[in-house]
């Protein structure tokens, strides 16, 4: 009860039946229980983690970088991760957001030329309908400037039945749509997930993967490996691997950037390139995300560098003059 204070639970019957297959304790149960080590205050984590708030000159709308925007739909999941870097938004009655913010939205992409792409997050957009999703959408496409939409859903996973004919043809209908499945292990895999996929990739919409690296979870290269592996086969591409975000109450599930970095290694020297995702460190304080790949350069001197190869030999290859 105190734990839920902090950060609502929800969990659909579908993702509990998989949860208690996988069994307790396990990778999928983890992601989702509440857990008391969610009470510990940690100095270094903080209840807006990214500074989301700071860059939001409209209410549900972040403004980072120069090119594009996120717009928080809702505050509202089907299944809410323990691990969620917005729990802050996600303790009392759920909400989503108003015609009056979604008219500032679009106010503010029309004065702002310089947004190509649209981001829909939240929570989960896909918990909206299909009417309400389509005259977003249809607002969106009339601003000349925005090129693409990208959709950040795990709706897939937890709620599998959500994506259906009706909501393929209305993301369709506005292409170019991208959508972004947040999966975080091979065991969320399911029929129905892979019937989910199908359906959209069928209706011409792109899919890639965000994964959040979680101790306990999924932090060892043979079960990443084995996810983006398995996504491939779905037509999924690995986009990102994300650091945990340093949320207040997310102790438990952080990985040192360090071994993030190894695990990296692992999966570069053993995977198909296909199945490489970037391994993504989003800074605190609004700096942004930042790339972390391992160090392939030795030592680099004019006219030759020496390399270090995923199986660790080191060879030397001579450069261009310039």
């Amino acid at each position: 009860a105190a734990v839920t204070k902090q950060l609502r639970f929800g969990i659909t019957p579908f993702y509990a039946q998989m949860m208690l297959q996988s069994g307790v304790g396990g990778p999928l149960w983890k992601q989702v229980i509440p857990d008391l080590q969610e009470l510990e205050i940690c100095p270094h984590l903080n209840r807006d983690p990214l500074d989301e708030e700071a860059d939001s000159p409209v209410s549900g709308l972040i403004h980072r970088y120069d090119n594009r925007v996120v717009l928080l739909l809702t505050d509202r999941c089907a299944v809410y991760c323990r691990y969620c870097n917005r729990r802050r938004r996600a303790v009392e009655q759920e909400s989503d957001i108003g015609k009056r913010e979604i008219a500032d939205w679009i106010r503010y992409l029309s004065a702002h030329p310089g947004i190509h792409e649209v981001i829909l997050s939240g929570g989960d957009p896909l918990t909206w309908t299909d009417a309400r999703l389509a005259e977003l959408l249809k607002e969106l496409k009339k601003i000349s400037s925005v090129e693409i939409v990208r959709i950040c859903s795990r709706m897939p996973v937890t709620l599998p039945f959500r994506i259906t004919e009706e909501l393929c043809i209305t993301l369709n209908a506005n292409h170019p749509i991208y959508l972004n499945l947040h999966i975080n292990h091979s065991e969320e895999i399911t029929p129905e997930f892979a019937a989910a996929c199908h359906l959209l990739t069928s209706h011409g919409i792109p899919l890639g993967s965000q994964t959040v690296l979680l101790r306990g979870v999924n932090d060892q290269a043979e079960i990443l490996i084995r996810l983006y592996r398995e996504l491939l086969k779905l037509r999924v591409k690995p986009y990102a691997l994300y650091q945990a975000d340093p949320a207040q109450g997310t102790a438990q599930f952080r990985v040192s950037v360090i071994k993030g970095r190894e695990l990296m290694r692992e999966v570069i020297a053993k995977s198909s390139g296909l199945a490489v995702p970037h391994y993504i460190v989003d800074v605190p304080r609004g700096v942004g995300k930042i790339p972390i790949l391992p160090d392939f350069i030795i030592e680099a001197s004019k006219g030759k560098v020496m390399l270090r190869s995923l199986d660790g030999r080191e060879v030397t290859y001579y450069d261009g003059d310039d």
